[in-house]
């Protein structure tokens, strides 16, 4: 047995704030063998609050603001389930979420921020720009900078008179007049609208007397005492009715608990934080952590602010790690004062400590210097781990695990997880029974691959469409599937979280394109690996073959490519967290819509699609040689044309990144004209759950691209053409790719 291969126990990280990546990191560099790691979030990539105004002043690009997941997580050899959760049951140990199985844990931490508080204000949800979350702001502050384009904005409102509202006040006005001044063919007015007579209400005089300086001299209004009771269509309405105009409403006030959390039998305060020890774990729940501004400390009651939460980071990876090794808990202290630093806008910024301030730019300088150093702890991740000698082994039975059919999952342990699925499978014999209708030819496949994501329940879906793609390829129907999985070496309760996980996934994409799920094997080995078996059915009158390529057709490929060198820098921390969600996006389209436009072409006559094949392994230039071989033609390929993931030239040219399969693919090409660019290399790359790559009639092609397209293949395209088979000495009358760069960029 490989022990480092065994799961003893499950932490969930729900969310991904300042204290979860703190966490993660720590967890990467001390890692607790035995342990698997789970983090939920709904984006991929979390952002650092501290660097909000300056991004929107134009001081900073998302990149800098935003800590990639994807990234931390394949570092810390955690898995990222990208999911928004809605409850968590703390008695069956469950997180639940939206559109997939419950997860779940032995210990969970909850670490998901807070919602601006906007639900009691009518009309504040529908027409105001919320700060919080940010991910969404920012989506937002995009539209609106197109709206000031269009000179339709002339007011902006800001409603929040503390350090966020004023900030983001001045980073809106500074970016507007000073780094974009023509972006609006018009002056805006800007205004501030504060609850209560005094500005900034938590700092010092000095500082509230700065501030207001700084608001009169950039001729931002400031409207005291004015508390926002209604908010219509660009208008705000006061408690004592006044109204202001206003065409872009920000919201900054003080934010909510996200509100499913006081449903759920975890303690929660009046206001709907969860209510913890100075241990950071829930007072009602030992096996429950919660920190930032998720958490309502006890003990120690403080504002809402992200410096709190960076301090609970290490207290909280501490405790976890004591928590499962079965030692004390540390207790949590914040800090009784703090150094809080609010910018202007202009590279300039104030800081306050122990009730004394400071101004200028060199105060602002500080500011981003703490901000890029707190942000490098994240980007730049080692390539080697330092491994840990602590572990949670000693707690598991050590002894060998067995081969042959003792290897395989426990009958009683596979049963409860198809039973608690739901899962319609055929009736179970020692082989599935299906009878072919007459008249059909009937089509074998398998394919298995070992687990390149984290996440079970997508990468199910993903190995589904992998093998059920080549039915579709030869214009099949698919039928019925068998699974083949290996589940690593772990503790029952693992075990059975990571199947449920896997089975719903797979029966998920099989039932969603009617195919039947009829039984499979399940084993045990040192790492997770899935596949299916597949059958299917196909009228001989619209079989699709690789042999069927003839002179004169167009190639139309439907899915862009670039899985291999993607994942394979996800493999070394390189690729970026969007990278890889657009890349899933693409793995869990089906082919099957794709197959039947194809299938459906070779039933008329001769102006037909007369050959298909998937783009999987051996890459583009790998399977079109297979069909060039068996149909005997020639090939010229629009290297422009070729349709590519995003991200994926960055990895393949600039960082020098290949999938172990790349040279061989390449080797294993003999007739292909070389090219001196970077599409060139893209060929070679393997794919996984790629795209179909057909021949069909030029005069056929540009319908056949519409009705690709609408079925929602949006990168399919034309990337060649058929030619003759030329019998020269050079080619001594084998096919031969010629490569040309006659297109335009298709790049997702």
């Amino acid at each position: 047995m490989n022990t480092s291969a065994f799961i003893a126990k499950e932490l969930v990280l729900l969310g991904g704030g300042h204290s979860h990546v703190i966490v993660l990191r720590k967890l990467a560099m001390q890692p607790i063998v035995g342990l698997q790691i789970t983090l939920i979030s709904p984006d991929v990539e979390t952002p650092y609050s501290g660097m909000l105004p300056g991004l929107v002043a134009g001081h900073y690009d998302s990149q800098d603001m935003h800590i990639d997941l994807v990234r931390l997580c394949r570092f810390a050899g955690a898995r990222l389930i990208q999911a928004s959760a809605f409850d968590i049951d703390p008695v069956n140990r469950r997180v639940r979420c939206q559109g997939r199985p419950d997860i779940g844990y032995d210990i969970l931490s909850i670490d998901i921020g807070i919602t601006p508080a906007v639900i009691d204000v009518p009309g504040a949800r529908e027409n105001v720009i919320a700060v919080k979350p940010i991910n969404r702001f920012l989506h937002q502050w995009q539209e609106c900078l197109g709206r000031v384009a269009t000179g339709t904005v002339k007011h902006m409102g800001f409603v929040g008179g503390g350090a966020g509202g004023v900030e983001l006040c001045l980073a809106v006005h500074h970016y507007l007049t000073r780094v974009a001044p023509t972006l609006s063919p018009q002056p805006i007015r800007f205004h501030l609208f504060v609850d209560q007579e005094v500005l900034l209400p938590d700092y010092s005089p000095a500082v509230q007397a700065l501030f207001s300086q700084q608001l009169a001299h950039r001729g931002i209004e400031l409207h005291r005492n004015f508390r926002v009771a209604e908010v219509e269509q660009k208008t705000v309405v006061s408690a004592h009715a006044q109204r202001c105009a206003v065409d872009e409403i920000f919201w900054v006030t003080s934010a909510a608990a996200q509100p499913w959390l006081a449903q759920t039998l975890l303690a929660t305060d009046d206001n709907g934080f969860v209510e913890v020890r100075d241990t950071l774990q829930v007072s009602n729940f030992d096996d429950v952590f919660a920190v930032g501004d998720t958490a309502h400390v006890l003990a120690h009651p403080r504002p809402k602010a992200g410096v709190f939460a960076v301090r609970q980071g290490p207290v909280l990876y501490e405790n976890i790690r004591r928590q499962l090794l079965g030692k004390p808990l540390k207790h949590f202290v914040p800090q009784t004062s703090f150094l809080s630093l609010v910018s202007t806008g202009d590279k300039a910024a104030v800081a306050m400590k122990f009730g004394r301030s400071v101004y200028g730019r060199w105060v602002w300088h500080l500011k981003d210097w703490i901000d890029r150093r707190f942000m490098d702890q994240f980007n730049a991740l080692p390539l080697m781990k330092v491994e840990s000698g602590q572990g949670l082994l000693a707690e598991v039975d050590p002894q060998m695990q067995c081969g042959g059919c003792g290897s395989k999952v426990s009958a009683d342990l596979l049963a409860e997880v198809l039973g608690n699925l739901d899962m319609p499978i055929a009736e179970l014999d020692d082989a599935a029974l299906y009878r072919a209708p007459a008249g059909k030819l009937m089509l074998h496949t398998v394919d298995v691959f070992k687990a390149f994501i984290e996440d079970p329940y997508l990468l199910a879906k993903i190995a589904v469409n992998h093998a059920v793609s080549d039915i579709y390829a030869m214009g099949g129907e698919a039928v019925t599937a068998m699974a083949i999985v290996t589940t690593p070496y772990a503790a029952p309760s693992a075990t059975r979280h990571l199947l449920e996980q896997l089975m719903q996934g797979a029966w998920e994409q099989l039932a969603g394109e009617g195919i039947s799920l009829v039984g499979g094997h399940t084993t045990e080995g040192a790492e997770l690996s899935v596949g299916f078996a597949v059958n299917g059915i196909a009228d001989e009158s619209r079989l699709l073959k690789k042999s069927g390529m003839r002179p004169g057709q167009t190639l139309i490929l439907t899915k862009p490519l670039g899985t291999g060198t993607l994942f394979a820098a996800d493999m070394q921390h390189q690729a970026r967290g969007h990278w890889i969600e657009a890349a899933l996006q693409v793995m869990l389209q089906s082919n099957a819509a794709a197959g039947a436009i194809f299938a459906a072409l070779s039933e008329q006559g001769t102006t037909t699609a007369s050959a298909c094949t998937d783009i999987t392994g051996f890459g583009l230039a790998g399977h079109l040689s297979e069909m060039m071989q068996a149909s005997q033609v020639n090939v010229s390929l629009d290297l422009l044309s070729l349709p590519l993931l995003a991200g994926s030239l960055t990895c393949l040219q600039e960082l020098q990144i290949t999938s172990t399969l790349h040279a061989g693919n390449e080797r294993s090409v003999k007739h292909i004209q070389p090219q001196a660019h970077p599409h060139y290399a893209m060929l070679f790359d393997p794919q996984t759950a790629g795209g179909l790559l057909a021949a069909v009639d030029a005069h056929l092609a540009s319908a056949t691209i519409e009705k690709l397209v609408a079925a929602g293949y949006s990168k399919a395209c034309i990337i060649g053409r058929v030619e003759a088979l030329e019998t020269n000495l050079e080619q001594l009358g084998q096919p031969f790719i010629s490569t040309l760069m006659h297109g335009e960029r298709n790049d997702a």
